[in-house]
């Protein structure tokens, strides 16, 4: 082993010295050491102490928060329930509102309805309108006695009519018959208007006062032309009448005031002219059931009253004397065969002047015409006729032929639809001749 070499005084006391600072730096080391821990514990122990507190308050906060959240929810939920009603309420009234406008929206017009079916209803039981238009194609030659012949052709509307009949109630009825004529100087008119008061089963007295045709002949026909009585003493007035109407039988009598007068009644400002008429008609089925029969007497005591007043040749239509008139007809059906007589004359001689520029003149007119009907749609018609009137060879605006005689087919080829072909021969009394025929198409509505 080797000698230790031996170290001098100096050297031992610093490394004693030494060691001793050594264990007191340690011992210094130790107690910073813990004083530091000590120290950093007392911080992390305030930042623990302070953490647990602000955890706490965190908690707290969110607690709160939480429950102002659910406090929010609820309130939410309040609302939210709240608008769904509200909503639900406004949809269920608006569709109250839209069902009770559909509903006001019907009943109006179901009110409406109701009001127009009403009015409707009660003019179609009050109100009947009916009518009929005629179209017809002409082709006429005429004859005269001496020199050449002349024909003539053409289209005419010749009848457009409408009538207009109320039932105002049981006891009251009123008329308006609108017709139009082609060729007419007054075309469009009002061809009867009149009030008829009465004439019931209860109540056979009667009232009828207004513009219609005084019963002064029958003028039935199933030709196309009108009988030759018609054209000659067919009158029309506003007038008045009263009567007694009832099954079999029935009387008249009433009054106007006519364009026609006398020379001493000064202007035509009075009513002059009276008539009277009694008529015997069967009610059908009374005498058979194929059986029909009508006949009849009237009188006027102003026989120019009507068309024959276009014969006269005096101013201002005035006459020395009112010439009567009178008229008989009788009408009657067996089955298929109907046949048709009418006689109408005046009483007494019109003087010189007056109907004929020289002379005097008795006017008449008589009517023939028999029908055969041997089928629904068909009917075959033939007549002749006469009369003694003004002509226009001698000035007169009316020309009445002496003799006239025709034949007429209708066919109803549809319903309410009618075609007829006509011949009509004229013969004057200046030996002049006519031949006429016409072609109808008629509708009646």
């Amino acid at each position: 082993m080797p000698a230790l070499r031996p170290r001098s005084p100096g050297i031992a006391f610093f490394s004693r010295q030494f060691r001793g600072e050594r264990m007191i730096s340690k011992r210094v080391l130790a107690v910073m050491a813990a004083l530091a821990l000590c120290l950093t514990a007392l911080p992390a122990a305030a930042a623990e102490d302070r953490q647990d507190e602000l955890v706490r308050q965190l908690l707290e906060e969110v607690k709160a928060l939480k429950a102002r959240v659910g406090e929010l929810e609820s309130k939410l939920a309040q609302t939210s329930q709240a608008a769904e009603q509200a909503g639900q309420q406004a949809q269920e009234a608006q569709a109250t509102s839209a069902h009770s406008l559909k509903m006001s929206e019907q009943a109006q017009k179901a009110k409406g309805e109701q009001v127009a079916g009403g009015l409707l209803s009660d003019a179609g039981k009050r109100l009947k309108i009916y009518g009929a238009i005629e179209v017809e194609g002409q082709y006429a030659n005429l004859k005269p006695k001496n020199g050449p012949s002349s024909s003539v052709s053409d289209f005419t509307l010749a009848t457009a009519e409408v009538f207009i009949e109320a039932d105002i109630n049981k006891y009251v009825k009123g008329l308006v018959h609108m017709l139009y004529e082609e060729g007419d100087t007054d075309p469009m008119n009002i061809d009867e208007a009149y009030i008829l008061l009465g004439q019931t089963d209860d109540v056979p007295a009667y009232f009828l006062g207004g513009r219609m045709y005084p019963a002064i002949g029958l003028f039935e026909t199933s030709m196309v032309s009108d009988p030759i009585t018609q054209d000659m003493f067919e009158t029309q007035a506003t007038a008045a009448e009263v009567g007694w109407a009832q099954d079999w039988f029935n009387v008249g009598v009433g009054a106007f005031n006519a364009d026609v007068h006398q020379y001493d009644d000064g202007a035509d400002n009075t009513i002059n002219t009276f008539y009277a008429r009694a008529q015997f008609d069967a009610p059908e089925g009374a005498l058979g059931k194929d059986v029909d029969l009508n006949f009849g007497l009237a009188y006027i005591n102003n026989i120019a009253a009507g068309n024959l007043r276009e014969g006269l040749l005096t101013e201002y239509d005035q006459i020395q004397d009112l010439v009567a008139g009178w008229s008989a007809m009788i009408s009657a059906q067996y089955e298929m065969v109907a046949f048709t007589a009418e006689y109408i004359s005046a009483l007494d001689d019109f003087k010189a002047g007056e109907l004929y520029p020289d002379d005097k003149l008795k006017p008449y007119a008589y009517s023939l015409e028999l029908a055969f009907m041997p089928f629904d749609e068909w009917t075959f018609a033939a007549r002749f006729e006469g009369a003694e009137g003004p002509t226009a060879d001698k000035g007169s605006d009316m020309d009445t032929p002496d003799h006239r005689w025709g034949l007429t087919a209708s066919w109803e080829f549809l319903e309410d639809t009618v075609l007829s072909v006509e011949y009509m021969r004229f013969e004057f009394d200046d030996e002049s001749e006519e031949d006429c025929v016409t072609t109808q198409l008629a509708v009646g509505f």
